[in-house]
């Protein structure tokens, strides 16, 4: 069964691990999840799946910078083995909360433009393509930007 709790500090370096593998064209050190750890809770977010043996097997984060702005989400990954079961929409769900209860107006991802799984996650979680942005990822690997009104 998976299990989901708040990302800690003692994370990171299973993050930058699986970095690596989910986002080889993009990855974060740990110097820039640090960075955005350094401010939890106060305008981040970031929260863990975990399979039976308590092992990492997906991750959100967000950015809420104050209210009444938009979010924006920083990642989302699920390992493959684990992708196809619902945990990148609990995921969603999660920081979307957070979203919720810091008042932000919207919220905001970038993703990579074929990316068609997520894509299509997103669109049912009523997030909307707004524009493409050229080389976003890396050369060739362009974005597309969703965004999504909150309540």
């Amino acid at each position: 069964m998976t299990t989901y709790r708040n990302a800690m500090a003692l994370d990171i370096p299973v993050f930058v691990s699986l970095d690596k593998q989910l986002f080889p064209y993009s990855p974060w050190s740990a110097g820039q999840y640090k960075e955005e750890f350094a401010e939890m809770p106060r305008t981040r977010h970031f929260v863990v799946a975990l399979d039976d043996d308590k092992s990492i097997i997906g991750y959100a984060g967000i950015l809420v910078p104050a209210p009444a702005v938009e979010a924006d989400i920083l990642t989302v990954g699920v390992i493959a083995e684990h992708r196809g079961k619902g945990i990148a929409r609990q995921l969603m769900a999660l920081i979307t909360d957070f979203a919720i209860d810091r008042q932000a107006a919207a919220m905001m991802l970038e993703v990579k433009s074929d990316n068609v799984e997520a894509i299509g996650l997103y669109e049912s979680l009523g997030y909307s393509r707004l524009n493409t942005r050229k080389d976003y990822f890396g050369s060739g690997l362009d974005a597309l930007i969703m965004r999504k009104e909150l309540p």
